[in-house]
């Protein structure tokens, strides 16, 4: 009853209002891109092979779109004769995805949750399961989906608790599509326990971690830490603070606050600019400041450190420098860029520092502050009073450090837990 009214309210609300949106779309230009995909016209869409094991994901955006090539990744290695479509809800995703993902995965846009276009897209993607990477649940395109006998599979499941408070608004519509799942992989127990409140089915329910921070420590660890501090002259053990990652803005403040905590004890300050071609700029900012600095690369090649400050000016090293790192800071935070991935810090047991702008990491960031590993701040400023304290306290700051480590050590396995969820989900389905 609850999908007929859904179905009801909202096939009168689209189709009566369509020809008033289609003639602005028209007008202004708004939202035309893509605007084919969102009415579910898939001409790129290539016929599904006879043998083929039809596989969709949806995923948001961005972030969930590094979930789903790991799901791709490890499903490829057991069902090599699997297919995948890929849907999106936002051009940018899409395009993220088109870039990031094997050139045989489908890249296209969601379409919109209206009857006529979830019936078209259904017969046009024609899949054996539909994976739903996080949270977000189409209630005519899962039940449709269901009566059609398509696996239905929520992977990396997460549920903020502002989501949560909406989803308890409307529990007995969010029970009925959490029923349609054959199986739910959440990311932590507070996720797990949200689940469950709004009508989630415990026995099909389990925490399998995070698939997105699924990261292992390279085999040749203890290797890099002893060359990286060989590389960078750190024999005699100065504190090391590393900004990941940094943005426009966030390199000058970051020089500054080097400079007052370098009056205390000596500190090496590590630049990792997240985009290299803005090295001659910050190189420029460097110079102008008077600010006597290393190339990482010169360093490399054999040079010995003298200064306090290294700007990395390589790809690739940044993952394992944070090994020799005391203090982390994640840029990207400070300025509006969303953050960067602070879990490549804390698999090597590292708490994390980052400001308010982590939009596109507050799930890591929620798992890391919920252990006491991970540290908001609101400035600059912030950021130096927290160093301080840990500074005065370090046996407070190496409970964090153990608790970044095991944080991060609980996504380990993710992918392949929950590849195995989905092979297991097919395979009694005949698939």
């Amino acid at each position: 009853m609850l999908y007929i009214v859904y179905q009801i309210m909202v096939g009168l609300l689209f189709y009566a209002a369509f020809p008033l949106l289609l003639l602005l779309v028209l007008a202004t230009g708004k939202y035309r891109q893509g605007l084919d995909q969102r009415l579910g016209l898939y001409g790129s869409l290539r016929p599904r092979q006879p043998d083929e094991v039809r596989v969709w994901l949806h995923a948001a955006s961005v972030g969930e779109v590094q979930a789903a090539r790991a799901i791709i990744d490890a499903m490829r290695k057991a069902l090599p004769q699997a297919g995948f479509v890929l849907t999106t809800m936002t051009t940018h995703g899409r395009k993220i995805a088109t870039e990031q993902l094997p050139a045989d995965v489908c890249c296209l846009l969601a379409p919109l949750d209206v009857p006529v276009v979830v019936d078209h897209v259904l017969s046009a993607v024609d899949p054996d399961v539909y994976i739903c990477l996080e949270t977000e649940l189409w209630p005519l395109l899962i039940h449709k989906a269901a009566a059609r006998g398509v696996k239905l599979i929520l992977v990396n499941g997460r549920m903020s608790e502002r989501s949560f408070r909406g989803y308890l608004k409307i529990r007995c519509l969010i029970a009925s599509v959490l029923g349609k799942f054959a199986r739910i992989a959440v990311i932590s127990e507070a996720d797990r326990r949200r689940y469950l409140s709004v009508g989630a089915s415990p026995e099909r329910l389990t925490v399998e971690g995070n698939v997105k921070y699924d990261l292992a420590l390279p085999d040749d660890a203890e290797v890099m830490v002893q060359r990286y501090r060989s590389v960078l002259g750190l024999a005699a053990g100065p504190e090391v603070l590393i900004a990941g990652s940094t943005h426009t803005g966030e390199e000058e403040m970051l020089v500054s606050l080097h400079a007052h905590l370098a009056r205390e004890r000596e500190l090496l300050l590590i630049l990792a600019p997240r985009h290299l071609e803005r090295l001659p700029a910050i190189i420029e900012m460097l110079q102008a400041r008077g600010q006597a600095f290393h190339r990482f690369s010169q360093l490399q090649r054999g040079e010995c450190r003298q200064h306090s400050l290294v700007l990395l000016d390589s790809l690739g090293d940044l993952a394992g420098i944070y090994a020799v790192g005391t203090f982390v800071f994640c840029g990207g935070s400070l300025v509006a860029k969303g953050g960067h991935n602070m879990m490549e810090a804390a698999i090597w047991g590292k708490p994390v520092f980052y400001g308010p702008s982590i939009g596109d990491f507050r799930d890591a960031a929620e798992l890391l502050e919920s252990a006491g590993a991970g540290f908001p701040v609101d400035s600059v400023t912030d950021l130096e009073r927290r160093i301080r304290m840990f500074r005065e306290r370090p046996a407070e700051y190496g409970e964090a450090c153990l608790r970044a480590g095991e944080v991060a050590g609980r996504q380990l396995g993710a992918a392949r837990r929950q590849v195995e969820m989905i092979l297991h989900c097919l395979k009694t389905d005949g698939a």
